[in-house]
Parts: structure tokens; sequence; C-alpha cells
């Protein structure tokens, strides 16, 4: 495959995506604004990169002194971290994630299915076999996880283990970084209905932070989708 020569316009948006605007490049730099991150870690959290895409965007990314390799503890390679160029993308990178909420959520979108690997936030080896409702001002959407699979679909679910009531603000504020599930939980602004190992192990589903995965450890019996 020829490699992308670039939009070759004399403009700033234009010459900005020529750098970032390549498959996966966002999504690299956004795993690497969470904190400093080994190759083979930025790899397990992007499943479906190959190993010589993600190469080849990170040598681009630095060469542009947009990421930078710094060294790891003795005898433990190297780790990534975003420059201040880098870190200049952040608030572009929230506001994509808000704009991108209701493509997320099933909002306002054709009634279809979609289908998201999750083995970047599942440890290896969950069993989980679970289906969790969120309700978001009252727009439901179903969320199926199976293993590593997290499947969704519009509407209402059948015997969710969890329902969670919430508010589109509410989770534009959680995209944008600003709270998280277990502060929303806390302070009301989410609703839960179901036990509380089962919302720990939504969370987990979700590769949401805060969740308890000695959870897992448990024999839980898998439910119906």
């Amino acid at each position: 495959m020829a490699k992308w020569p670039g939009y070759q316009r004399f403009c700033s948006l234009a010459r900005g995506l020529d750098l970032i605007g390549e498959r996966w490049t966002l999504l690299i730099v956004q795993e690497i604004s969470f904190g400093a991150i080994r190759y083979n870690e930025l790899r397990r959290r992007l499943p479906g990169i190959g190993s010589n895409i993600l190469a080849d965007r990170l040598r681009k990314l630095e060469t542009h002194n947009i990421v930078r390799r710094v060294p790891a503890a003795v005898g433990q390679g190297v780790l990534y971290e975003l420059t201040s160029r880098g870190e200049g993308l952040a608030p572009a990178i929230v506001e994509l994630r808000k704009w991108g909420l209701d493509e997320q959520l099933m909002l306002d979108t054709p009634p279809d299915l979609a289908t998201h690997e999750l083995s970047y936030g599942v440890p290896e080896g969950a069993n989980l076999g679970e289906t969790y409702q969120w309700d978001i001002d009252g727009a439901s959407t179903t969320l199926v996880i199976d293993g590593t699979t997290l499947t969704q679909r519009p509407g209402p679910a059948t015997s969710p283990a969890v329902t969670v009531t919430t508010t589109k603000a509410w989770m534009t504020e959680l995209v944008a970084g600003n709270t998280n599930w277990i502060e929303g939980r806390t302070s009301g602004a989410v609703g839960v209905e179901g036990s509380d190992d089962a919302w720990h192990r939504m969370l987990i589903a979700t590769a949401q932070p805060g969740a308890d995965i000695t959870l897992l450890d448990q024999d839980e019996p898998r439910s119906s989708n």
C-alpha cells in the first residue's frame, strides 16, 4: 500500500490532520495521555492495531515532537509519553469525546447492533456473561458482555443484572474527565438498580476505572442475554 501523502493543502487544519488524522493516531495519543506507557501495554490497549501500524504511528509522532521515549525502570526498556506539544491536543480530544457521546450511547441513531472488543479492559480469563441497561435522560441502551466482547443495541434490556440511570449532562462530564462512575453514584448523579457485585462487574465489562476486579475471582453464574 502506498504511503499516505497527506492532504497537500496550505491550511492549518489540513497540516494538523496530516499528523494526527490517520487511523489509530488520535487513539494512540489518548492512551498515552493517561500516563507514560510501554509499547506492549499500548498495543494491548488498542486491540486490532497491527504492530507495524503502531510502530509507524509512534515514529511519526516522535518525529514531529508529539510523543517522546523516556527510560523505564532499569531493565524494563522505555516508556512513551506526550511532549508539551502532544499535551496541547488534550482539549481537542476532550471535545471529540463529548461530540461522539451520542454515538457511544446510541442516542438519536438508527437502531442497530454495535460490537466492541474489550480485551484491553477486561482481565484475561474473566468469565463475564451479563446484560446491563443504561438509561440516559429516559433513553435506554442495552449492553451485553460475553467474555471480552461487548454487544450494544438501543432499547431496554431483558432482566439486566444492573440498570444505571443518569443524564447526558453527567455523561458529558464523565467523558471530559471531570468525574467518574464511583463519584457519580456517591453524589446521586448516577442511580443504580442491582447488586454491588454486579455494579462492579459492569464497570469491568465497560472498561471503567474504579472497579473491584477481585470480584472476578468469585464463581459468578453467567446470566442469560
